[in-house]
């Protein structure tokens, strides 16, 4: 007997607790779908949904100097991130505004500190967005929004393009888009007058429609050449004439082209007499337009106050020592003295020779009557004081620039120099 009653007591025991077990599984399986299904409690949101793995799905930054359309597309690019990363709507606020960044984050701390953090983080998400659109898009910006969706028109074939910004100002203007009828209207209205007769016709009821009939259309046109869209080449008009013979307009014009280009190659030739002829004559001098007279010595243009250019190394008219090409020439007779120096434009002095004939037709250039004594010609120059030697100069027609920079033994060779000249004359 006493082997038999633990059976029967484990028996019961067994019992109790199936039918115990029984009763509370239904119980925690409801427990468990309401807490999945976000039912009710303050764990209800999903799992996971945590700053981490909101981060993980890579969320778009906002600066809050992208503009209107950047907005846009933040607002766009969040609600996408919420989505995949399963966020619940207590949570939305909360991890749009940690990529805040810069001038953006700058406004959002500003309000928290208006508002109250926990009343910051407890907006909505369109409240929040109603927020940023006030900020960084005021109405200024809207009114410049306005006028651009007005405005707004299709560029040739560019039909996508044109789409996508009809999309973009009608979230951003939608009090300009409401009804449906005043969208697909103004949809239309953008369009190339090739394209809206058609569209019209068809009489469309729903805007999805609308841009659907437009874009086939496009690639039509595109393709019969009448719209052109960037990127695409109009591929050459081929026409058969009455022969029927094809003639392709690019390759003649081509050809056209290459023609042009060798006929502009082509020269005439010129006869061998007439080169030579040519090559012969002078070239045309052009005539004086100055207002100087004309120099009846040097037979140049000068003032009349201004003493003819001569050249004290070669003697002769129109130039001066710094600019004559003659090159220096020995002395014939040792025992006439020469100019000894002569004085560049920075001040250099510079031996050189000058042949004694040379300074007769200087000295016949030279106006008689502004000439010294006679008893000067004679007058031994170690005897003469250094302004008289420069005032004999002078009166030579000798630069005075250059006699101030004389000393008296240059002044004095320069002499000797201008009296043997004057005895060889005489």
């Amino acid at each position: 007997m006493s082997s038999r009653r633990p059976r029967n007591s484990d028996r019961r025991i067994a019992s109790i607790v199936a039918r115990e077990v029984a009763a509370i599984i239904p119980t925690l399986l409801t427990h468990l779908n309401n807490g999945i299904n976000g039912g009710g409690g303050v764990n209800s949101h999903p799992l996971g949904c945590s700053f981490k793995k909101f981060s993980s799905c890579n969320p778009t930054k906002f600066n809050g100097t992208e503009g209107a359309t950047g907005l846009l597309q933040w607002f766009e690019s969040t609600e996408n991130t919420f989505l995949n990363s399963e966020c619940p709507d207590n949570l939305k606020v909360r991890h749009a505004a940690s990529v805040l960044q810069k001038r953006a984050l700058t406004w959002w701390n500003g309000e928290k500190r208006t508002r109250g953090a926990n009343a910051a983080m407890a907006l909505t998400w369109d409240q929040f967005k109603d927020l940023m659109t006030k900020e960084f898009c005021p109405r200024n910006e809207i009114k410049k929004l306005e006028a651009e969706f007005w405005d707004l028109a299709q560029e040739g074939g560019e039909n996508l393009a044109y789409t996508n910004r009809f999309h973009e100002l009608s979230l951003l203007v939608p009090h300009l888009v409401t009804p449906l009828s005043r969208a697909i209207e103004k949809y239309i209205g953008g369009l190339p007058m090739q394209i809206q007769d058609t569209v019209w016709g068809s009489n469309p009821t729903t805007l999805e429609d609308t841009i659907r009939l437009a874009a086939q259309l496009t690639d039509n046109h595109v393709k019969d050449g009448s719209l052109v869209r960037k990127g695409s080449k109009k591929d050459p008009d081929i026409s058969v004439s009455k022969s029927g013979n094809t003639d392709n307009s690019e390759f003649c014009s081509k050809k056209r082209k290459a023609e042009a280009l060798n006929y502009a190659t082509i020269t005439p030739a010129v006869p061998l007499n007439q080169v030579a002829s040519v090559s012969q004559q002078a070239p045309v001098r052009k005539p004086y337009k100055g207002i100087h007279p004309l120099c009846n010595t040097c037979k140049l243009h000068h003032a009349t106050n201004i003493p003819c250019r001569w050249c004290t190394k070669c003697g002769r008219l129109g130039h001066t020592f710094n600019y004559c090409r003659e090159p220096a020439k020995a002395p014939v007779n040792p025992d006439v003295v020469q100019p000894p120096l002569a004085i560049t434009q920075d001040g250099d002095e510079k031996e050189f020779i000058v042949e004694p004939e040379e300074w007769i037709p200087l000295q016949e250039s030279l106006n008689v009557d502004d000439l010294p004594p006679e008893e000067l010609y004679h007058q031994n120059p170690e005897d003469m004081t250094t302004s008289d030697m420069r005032s004999w100069l002078q009166s030579r027609n000798y630069p005075y620039k250059r006699l101030k920079r004389l000393k008296s033994k240059s002044l004095r060779k320069l002499v000797k120099s201008f009296q043997a000249s004057q005895k060889m004359q005489n």
